[in-house]
This record gives structure tokens, C-alpha cells and sequence, in this order.
């Protein structure tokens, strides 16, 4: 003869096939948490607007702010199948609610479990914009024509495609401007930059592209450090 047993909650005597550690799913989660959130707070340049996410600046987005926070999570138990589901919600222009939701495998057995938190968005300068508030620079574009009106209309160019490039590269935005005699010269942060545009300027004016360079820093068994110069002169 074979005796079977009902399993049940041992904590609140629920009928249940569901057992975590003798108890059911509701008991169990009431006792227990599933994850935890640590410092999800998220530093936002004052001067650019992008976030720093991973490590790195970029422009946040609802759903690149929601996979950040959920980066965050840490998962407290041994989870199969986990899945981390996160909200946002706005409170102010620089504070929010997030709505986490975790949910998953625990011992064979679906469990589910969401908290809400807040977070802000802590008001910092990037690297990048720290340099440019500094005057630092990597490369000068010089600008020169044959007048100062053709000169004038070839600054409007660059700082466009200058523009453009800082849309990826916040350090290819031009520094400072200056006026030279049928010309201009720009201060850009980013050699990256400086290059890309002024390769298109030359092939914009059909004309060579003179590439200077003057040492700033390093040597003697350090990495020698560059300033360069780019000269597009329009015939």
C-alpha cells in the first residue's frame, strides 16, 4: 500500500505542487527579495546633455536610460531564465521613478517580483567638455582666400561640417575662432575630427590639404604629444 502526501505551504498551509524552500510563491516573496538596486542614479553633463553610460558619453534615450538601470540590478538568488524589465516614469526635469520588475526560475518553479525606486540625473561636465571650457586642443584648421568674403563663406562651411562632426565627437567642435588677414583659423579639440574635415574641405575647394605638426608634450621615454595644423588655402 502506498501512502502519497499533499505538499503544502508551511507557512501559511497552502494545497501546492509551487514549493520554494517549503513554502509557497506569495509566502516565499514576502520574506525574500529577489534583487537589489544599488546607486542608480545617472551623471549628466550641464554643458552637452550626454549621459555617462558604461563609461562612456552618449545621448540618453528612454530605453538606453532603462537598459543603464538595469545593469544595475543585481539578482540575489540563483535565477534561471532571469528577465529584467524596467519604467520610467518623470517626476521633475531631473528626477524619475523606475518600475523594476524581475522575474524567472527559482527551484523549478515561476517567480515574479517588482519594486519601484527613484532616481536622478546628477548634474556633472564630461571630459570632453571640461577640455573645451579649458581651451585644449589637439589640431588648428587654417582657413585662407584670395578675399575676406571668400574667407568668410569658407568658415560658414567648416563650422557646419564641424557641427555635424560634434554631433559624434562633442571635442570637433571649434574652441575659438580667429581672424586673419583672408582668413580664419579654428581651434578644435579632437585631431579625429580636424582630419575628417578638413580632408572634405579640400575636396570641397579642389585643393591640397598642407599638414603641419608641433610637439606639446611628452618625449624623453614618454609618448611624444602633437598639435596639428591644417591649412586649405582657396584659389
Amino acid at each position: 500500500m502506498f501512502m502519497s502526501f499533499e505538499k503544502f505551504c508551511v507557512k501559511c498551509g497552502k494545497d501546492t505542487e509551487a514549493l520554494i524552500h517549503g513554502m509557497c510563491t506569495e509566502c516565499y516573496l514576502k520574506r525574500n527579495d529577489l534583487f537589489e538596486m544599488k546607486d542608480i542614479n545617472i551623471d549628466i553633463c550641464v554643458k552637452c546633455g550626454k549621459a555617462r553610460i558604461k563609461g562612456s558619453w552618449t545621448f540618453p534615450s528612454d530605453e538606453i536610460v532603462a537598459n543603464e538601470i538595469s545593469s544595475k540590478v543585481k539578482l540575489l538568488h540563483s535565477i534561471e531564465q532571469p528577465k529584467i524589465f524596467v519604467e520610467i516614469t518623470p517626476i521633475t526635469k531631473i528626477d524619475y521613478s523606475a518600475k523594476i520588475t524581475v522575474e524567472g526560475l527559482l527551484e523549478g518553479t515561476i517567480v515574479k517580483q517588482t519594486k519601484t525606486d527613484e532616481f536622478y540625473l546628477q548634474k556633472v561636465s564630461c571630459d570632453s567638455c571640461m577640455k573645451l571650457v579649458s581651451n585644449y586642443r589637439e589640431a588648428i584648421i587654417q582657413l585662407r582666400a584670395t578675399n575676406r568674403e571668400e574667407a568668410d563663406a569658407m568658415l560658414e562651411v567648416t563650422k557646419q561640417l564641424l557641427l555635424n562632426e560634434s554631433a559624434k565627437d562633442s571635442l570637433s567642435a571649434p574652441i575659438k575662432i580667429l581672424s586673419e588677414k583672408n582668413g580664419h583659423d579654428l581651434w578644435i579639440g579632437s585631431n579625429k575630427g580636424a582630419t575628417k574635415v578638413a580632408r572634405k574641405l579640400c575636396k570641397l575647394y579642389k585643393t591640397n590639404l598642407i599638414v603641419s605638426k608641433k610637439q606639446t608634450g611628452g618625449g624623453f621615454g614618454n609618448k611624444a604629444v602633437y598639435r596639428f595644423t591644417y591649412s586649405i588655402k582657396k584659389k
